[in-house]
């Protein structure tokens, strides 16, 4: 008998991974994903399992090593929020998500409404647009610039080194170019931020690093080092998944023009489309933890030090959580999808994402009078991320 088992780099390859992972969940709740690693599949225990404090986010030095990764990579993304359990990552949790709290985001939504009125405006203008590289990509990189406080004089040569960086977070499998270009990223940004602290030091500013300044030199439970990489972290994965989800979201809505008929029928649908699209097609498809005690998820009990890779696309498709999983409804409610994650780890970034997502969605609704393809959409390669490198398209303002 066949075993089916989940191999990442045969689902990144698939134009339309969901059958697969609609076979895995039939085959069952955990099934093989490599030497000592299990993949879960359906919802309930995927969700059970981002907040169950058996598993770690902390991976041994031993898998770093076989990684194959240089050092200042491995170093970086270990002292992230991402990759810490509590307390510290507590500790840096809650000094991040002060800065990105439901309030500030509120205060940030007509300037995203702008910026979003500013970049149409600009593709309408040009005589060939991309969705991706004249919306999906400088939309949240502005935003997250901005709201880092980093100066518009800096942007063009801070930005090229986050997407490097960024793209290594989303890569399984990165070239030796891309590695080298990820380590020289960490090296500038790690400069760059240092000597912002350093100018912001004392300052009574208000902006997020000044914010978090203050906030690590009056608990004394963050050092600068952590400060640094963290504030990086927040840059590049601020922009990556948002990126993702207005691209893949555009793609849908150009090619299902009955979806954008129904927005523009009934604009308070816009947030609920956020939603739908995140569950759909989620831009990240996977996390993976490491087992600190034995778990039993249905009839197989997984050991401590095996790694357990959480499906969260294979989740969000689960037909026992969703009626009709593979029908896009953006009127889906409840819609409990885990395109954030969940628990302690739930994306700090959420809110923020869902507020640019909705601008967008809304403005294409609203304020466009033509919106279509001028050429084949052209999905991102690769594992971890999941969008597109290019979408052409041709917008006509109202």
């Amino acid at each position: 008998m066949t075993v089916l088992r989940y191999d990442e780099a045969e689902v990144a390859g698939l134009a339309d991974p969901y059958p697969h992972y609609a076979e895995l969940r039939a085959a069952g709740r955990v099934v093989p994903a490599g030497p000592g690693a299990w993949a879960v599949t359906r919802h309930a225990d995927v969700t059970a399992l981002l907040t169950d404090p058996r598993l770690s986010h902390e991976f041994p030095d031993l898998v770093y090593r076989l990684s194959g990764e240089p050092d200042e990579l491995t170093d970086f993304f270990r002292a992230t929020v991402l990759n810490r359990d509590p307390p510290q990552h507590s500790t840096l949790r809650r000094a991040m998500a002060r800065t990105v709290n439901p309030r500030t985001v509120a205060a940030l939504r007509p300037r995203i409404v702008e910026l979003v009125g500013e970049l149409f405006a600009a593709m309408a203008d040009a005589p060939a647009a991309d969705l991706v590289a004249d919306l999906a990509y400088p939309l949240p990189v502005t935003v997250a610039a901005e709201l880092l406080g980093i100066p518009v004089a800096d942007r063009a040569e801070a930005q090229p080194h986050a997407v490097a960086l960024g793209r290594m977070f989303g890569s399984g499998a990165p070239t030796e170019q891309e590695r080298a270009d990820a380590v020289r990223a960490v090296g500038w940004l790690r400069g760059y931020v240092g000597g912002l602290l350093r100018e912001r030091a004392g300052r009574d500013g208000d902006d997020m690093l000044s914010h978090l300044l203050r906030d690590a030199e009056a608990t004394g439970t963050i050092s600068r080092a952590e400060l640094v990489d963290n504030v990086i972290f927040l840059f590049f994965a601020g922009f990556e998944t948002t990126t993702n989800l207005l691209s893949t979201g555009g793609a849908l809505l150009l090619h299902r023009p009955e979806l954008l008929d129904r927005l523009r029928r009934d604009l308070g649908l816009a947030p609920g489309a956020v939603e739908e699209f995140l569950r759909w097609d989620c831009p990240i498809h996977a996390t993976s933890r490491v087992v600190r005690e034995p778990v039993t998820v249905g009839d197989r009990v997984i050991r401590a030090r095996r790694v357990v890779v959480l499906l969260l696309a294979s989740a969000n498709r689960d037909e026992r959580r969703f009626p009709e999983p593979d029908r896009i409804d953006l009127a889906r409610s409840p819609n409990p999808h885990l395109a954030f994650s969940s628990g302690p780890h739930h994306c700090l970034g959420a809110t923020l994402a869902r507020v640019e997502g909705a601008a967008v969605f809304g403005h294409l609704a609203t304020r466009l009078r033509r919106f279509e393809a001028t050429g084949p959409a052209h999905r991102r390669t690769g594992l971890g991320f999941r969008g597109y490198d290019r979408i052409p398209v041709r917008v006509v303002c109202n």
